[in-house]
């Protein structure tokens, strides 16, 4: 079943369902007010039967002209007139309609001992239930029968649930079609808004799973499918960037192994046809396979780390750092590569200046920073690095060189895998493009500045630790 049908037929589930609470509302209160109603009458109607039944008392009419006034009165109005005696129990009883069937009332049915009139209900002995209006005769009669007379009576049957439902019928079913109609045309305006939607995401997935990556639905209809749109709109891009993601790492993975495996390939042939033939050419060779191999072992290494990363399966260990103990062991580790070419390296750390993070990381994104960094500074020249605590609760750490800086319009690329700026700066890699993934997995930012020939700046901010005892 579609899901314009489910919508269709729980409106008219919905409507149907109303309509008969509405019966059954309506049946319960026209029920107690129809009973109000009767009872009203039958008090209205049982005064002037009461004057006749007292004029019995008195002499002004005889007994047969009493029971003709009552067999009278009830054929016009319907209605049983009972006249009962002090115990409750019925004395004389007229029925209407042209064969008459009396009430069978069980001992003791009727009111008696009254003081005023009263209202009520009463149950045959067949459990036929009926409305009555009673009232008391206490006037002496001068004859044995009607002295009997205590009490009078005026009865009709109750009309039933399924009687009221019954008349009730007809403007119900006319009421239930209109509301029906109505229901199914306001379905299909609110239905669209609904269906339609999914409808969209639904194409939309279908595009993605043939591979058709670049899918945006718009966001509009109710809260809820504005919800799913966005939601599944996040999807689409994530699903993309890791597409893309995929197919770059592919593409620099063929790319960066295909200059080591040529050389690996075309030296391991020179041994194998003689063409290294002594035994330096041969070391050589062996020396470039092996070098070449090493190389090949690192980008992978870098490559899956990198990808690992990007995916969110980095682990972290949550630990104070000492920012000035941590530069100053990443300056050890550089210092020959530094001494090379005569290059200082300059620390400029606020005391007791502490971050929150995992060590082993944070000592890999500088030591990677600062290597670039040497590999583009010229020889006897100065590499500062400065650390000091911001406003917020932040640790900046600043690395600045003298090199050639960096274009403007490929400072947004500085960190992208195997960046290199052409004729500007050296050192193709993962280095930065790893540094930036473990400063956002620390909830940091990393950003570079430069200006063409004024050399480049690296900027690094991370949370702040607790401060440390000097």
């Amino acid at each position: 079943m579609s899901l314009r049908t489910r919508l269709f037929t729980t409106y008219i589930l919905v409507v149907v369902l109303c309509l008969a609470i509405v019966a059954v509302v309506t049946t319960a209160l026209l029920q107690g007010q129809r009973d109000k109603l009767t009872m009203q009458r039958l008090d209205d109607m049982a005064r002037p039967i009461q004057v006749q039944v007292l004029s019995l008392f008195r002499g002004q009419v005889s007994a047969g002209e009493l029971l003709d006034n009552l067999k009278e009165q009830a054929q016009q109005n319907n209605v049983y007139i009972i006249l009962g005696d002090g115990k409750g129990d019925a004395v004389r009883q007229v029925a209407p309609g042209r064969t008459p069937r009396l009430i069978e009332l069980p001992p003791a049915a009727l009111p008696h001992d009254l003081t005023g009139s009263i209202q009520g209900t009463l149950v045959s002995s067949a459990g036929k239930t009926y409305i009555f209006a009673a009232y008391p005769l206490v006037r002496p009669s001068s004859t044995q029968e009607a002295a009997l007379f205590e009490t009078i009576v005026l009865a009709t049957p109750r009309a039933g649930a399924w009687n009221i439902l019954a008349s009730l019928f007809r403007p119900v079913f006319l009421a239930g079609l209109i509301a029906l109609f109505v229901s199914l045309i306001i379905a299909i305006i609110f239905a669209r808004s609904i269906y339609r939607p999914v409808n969209r995401v639904t194409a939309a997935a279908e595009r993605i799973a043939r591979g058709q990556y670049d899918q945006e639905i718009p966001e509009t209809g109710p809260r809820e499918v504005k919800g799913l749109a966005r939601s599944f709109n996040q999807m689409a891009r994530q699903v993309k960037h890791s597409q893309q993601q995929l197919r770059h790492f592919v593409a620099d993975v063929s790319h960066q192994l295909k200059t080591p495996l040529t050389s690996i390939q075309g030296f391991s042939q020179a041994l194998l046809d003689g063409t290294a033939s002594d035994k330096g050419t041969k070391l050589k060779a062996a020396t470039i396979i092996n070098e070449e191999a090493n190389l090949m072992r690192r980008q992978v290494d870098e490559l899956l780390e990198l990808a690992r990363m990007q995916a969110g399966h980095l682990k972290l260990s949550r630990e104070t750092v000492n920012v000035g103990e941590l530069l100053e062991h990443c300056r050890e580790i550089l210092t020959v590569q530094a001494e090379e070419k005569k290059i200082e390296i300059k620390i400029d750390v606020a005391p007791a200046l502490a971050v929150i993070g995992d060590a082993d990381r944070l000592e890999q994104v500088f030591s990677n920073i600062l290597d670039n960094v040497l590999k583009n500074s010229p020889a006897q020249s100065l590499v500062e690095i400065a650390a000091h605590n911001l406003k917020d609760e932040t640790v900046e750490v600043r690395i600045i060189d003298s090199g050639p800086g960096i274009p403007p319009e490929q400072l947004a690329y500085v960190f992208e895998r195997f960046y290199q700026a052409g004729g500007v700066r050296s050192g193709a890699g993962l280095g930065l493009a790893i540094a930036r993934e473990i400063i956002t997995a620390h909830g940091g930012t990393i950003e570079a500045q430069s200006e063409p020939g004024a050399g480049a700046e690296f900027i690094i901010r991370l949370p702040a630790g607790q401060s440390l005892q000097e």
